[in-house]
């Protein structure tokens, strides 16, 4: 009697634990899709590499095995087989200018010019297709990347082109054709120009003109284009953003136009990318700042996960290209003939002195909000640390705003140490150590080219470390002005080898999961979406894409080569391959 008791009441129990266990399984949320039998590469903690995920509403519900996260799927349940293929978080692009690639786009289509023959073959095609006396304006064309290493000269333009007005523009200086220089009204003997200077060569004749940027604006057709042209280019653009994997971008110099237009496109369904807007203007001191602010009526990180408000921008110097990267030694002899200036023991432009820095860092952080600085040379970086240390001082929380330096050209150790110290970030762009580098070493010395875009140094010395393209002009994902293919930019963070296959500083080559992260975890982590995006863990944004080989193990100087087959954002595929 006992023993039947006994088996009674184990029995008992046992249907109440089946019958529970049955309700706890049927109460988990089944998935709208699975992802199966793949290589997926999650970016946790721990770099756990498991084989499904299961996904609902835009979030990731579960990571791991194909039994565990087969689980989740029903009769309703979208199920992706992967066949073995790679699959990595979502790309964050931390450095783009979108809203002004899709307005070039509108304005004239960007070519990516090598060479002053390549310059002149351009501006014949072009010459053919518009009409006598309209202006030809050379698409960007920087001298760090002509062959040639200079600008052309009018007589090279005029070669090119008599039956047209012709500009190149490069490092602020313009070079026009004959008829050009006629047209603006610029004779032999006048050394100035409204808001700039004429620069002549050896023989008395004019070569260039340095600055008149609003002068020689004034005699170029406007750019005209309707808000829905905009809105469908700029649909364009983040279009092929999604082509190479990229799901969330930092517009780096916006407006609240720009703004606005991504909410439009955001309310509209329209939108393929998150963005994080930087709000760039002139401020000069407290008032400024406050103002500004004021008007916008936001602060740092005001939004939702696909438009939100990012940190406040100034330009603190120049740049490798205008040839007025701040640094801490003067141009010299080759750097000056470079450029074309004046006086050797130039050394930069900066923009602003260290008490202006120091007033309005300490005003938008008291405001509540992020700061991002344009600054490519080692002196500007020390005038910006210099500016942070003096806040820190009686402000000591701002070490905990994720300040960022975009650019920083390069890194000086001592520079890093204090970086670190302060909380500060970094985003560079390995694209232009690929496309600049080879000039660079020409130019400023191959010491200074293995500094270029120190990666190795940044991530060493425990800065949050971005890469991105500064993507400005063109849509081609290589050959842009500044090329935005992740995949390039990973391959060289690795290899360290640029367009011409040299490789100046070993020592700034990364892991490949390094250089992964600074595409995915680190953007993530300087606009505070670390516990959202950047990763493929439970509760976060189902932001992922889907790879065509193993960025791990495939040789790596394939690596450039990886395409993406499918790029999925909130849970929804936005870009299929086939």
């Amino acid at each position: 009697m006992i023993k039947l008791k006994t088996f009674l009441a184990v029995l008992t129990v046992a249907i109440i634990i089946c019958t529970h266990t049955k309700l706890i399984a049927q109460a988990e949320p089944s998935a709208n899709t699975v992802l199966l039998g793949g290589r997926i590469l999650t970016m946790d903690t721990d770099d756990r590499i498991v084989t499904g995920v299961a996904i609902r509403d835009g979030r990731i519900l579960a990571v791991g095995s194909d039994a565990e996260i087969r689980k989740f799927s029903t009769d309703n349940t979208t199920v992706v087989e992967l066949g073995g293929k790679t699959v990595i978080p979502g790309i964050i692009a931390a450095h783009c200018h979108a809203v002004g690639v899709a307005k070039n786009v509108l304005q004239q289509p960007h070519v990516e010019l090598l060479s002053i023959d390549a310059v002149q073959q351009w501006i014949r095609q072009r010459a053919r297709s518009v009409p006598d006396g309209t202006w030809i304006q050379v698409p960007r064309a920087d001298i760090t990347r002509l062959k040639e290493r200079r600008h052309p000269t009018p007589e090279e333009l005029d070669a090119a082109c008599r039956t047209h007005p012709v500009i190149f523009t490069a490092a602020r200086k313009s070079v026009l054709n004959s008829f050009g220089l006629e047209t603006i009204g610029v004779k032999q003997n006048e050394a100035s120009v409204p808001g700039g200077e004429v620069i002549f060569d050896a023989e008395g004749s004019v070569r260039m003109i340095a600055g008149a940027n609003a002068h020689l604006k004034s005699f170029m057709p406007a750019a005209s284009h309707t808000p829905e042209q905009l809105r469908a280019a700029l649909k364009n653009v983040h279009q092929h953003y999604n082509s190479v994997g990229i799901t969330s971008i930092f517009e780096r110099a916006g407006s609240i136009d720009d703004f606005l237009l991504y909410r439009e496109l955001h309310a509209a369904g329209d939108l393929t990318v998150r963005m994080t807007q930087t709000f760039r203007s002139g401020f000069r001191d407290a008032k400024g700042v406050a103002s500004y602010t004021e008007q916008l009526g936001m602060r740092t990180g005001d939004g939702d996960d696909w438009v939100r408000v990012g940190p406040l921008k100034i330009t603190v110097d120049g740049g490798i290209h205008w040839g007025n990267t701040y640094l801490r030694e003067p141009y010299g002899e080759k750097r000056t003939r470079f450029y074309v200036h004046r006086d050797p023991d130039y050394r930069g432009d900066l923009n602003y002195s260290a008490r202006q820095m120091t007033e309005i860092f300490r005003e938008g952080h008291r405001l509540g909000w992020q700061w991002c600085c344009h600054v490519t040379g080692d002196a500007g970086v020390d005038a910006v640390l210099d500016s942070l240390t003096a806040v820190y001082r009686d402000q000591p929380d701002i070490a905990t705003r994720r300040f960022s330096l975009t650019h920083a050209y390069f890194p000086a150790l001592d520079s890093i140490a204090r970086a670190k110290k302060l909380g500060v970030c970094v985003d560079t762009q390995p694209s232009l150590y690929f496309k600049d580098s080879a000039a660079i070493a020409e130019v400023y010395g191959a010491d200074w080219a293995a500094r270029f875009i120190g990666l190795g140094d940044w991530v060493r010395g425990g800065v949050p470390t971005a890469i991105a393209g500064d993507h400005m002009m063109g849509l081609d994902p290589d050959h842009a002005m500044n090329a935005y293919n992740p995949f390039l930019m990973l391959q060289v963070a690795v290899t360290r080898r640029n367009r011409e296959g040299d490789v100046y500083g070993k020592r700034q080559r990364i892991s490949r999961m390094q250089a992964l992260r600074c595409v995915t975890t680190s953007p993530a982590y300087l606009s505070f979406e670390n516990d959202t995006k950047g990763t493929l863990e439970k509760g976060k944004l189902a932001d992922l894409v889907i790879l065509d080989r193993d960025y791990l193990t495939c040789p790596e100087d394939e690596i450039a080569g990886i395409e993406v087959l499918q790029c999925m954002v909130d849970g929804r595929f936005v870009y299929d391959h086939e």
